[in-house]
């Protein structure tokens, strides 16, 4: 039997985004494409904070 491969966990991070209504949007590292299913927009920064702490413990936020 082979040994796993060590996941590479994917790295988030939360910003307010001026072009999108003062929005706070949480999305991964790197990652700059609007339409992506993995950008989340948040009203609240409190919001944001809260998701962005459950994903980054989150064992199905890794990269492929």
């Amino acid at each position: 039997m082979l040994p796993k491969k060590p996941q590479l966990r994917t790295k988030w991070v939360s910003f307010q985004d001026p072009s999108f209504y003062d929005m706070w949007v949480v999305r991964p590292v790197g990652d700059h494409d609007f339409n992506s299913p993995r950008l989340f927009h948040f009203i609240d920064k409190p919001d944001a904070d809260v998701f962005l702490a459950l994903i980054n413990k989150s064992y199905h936020a890794v990269r492929g």
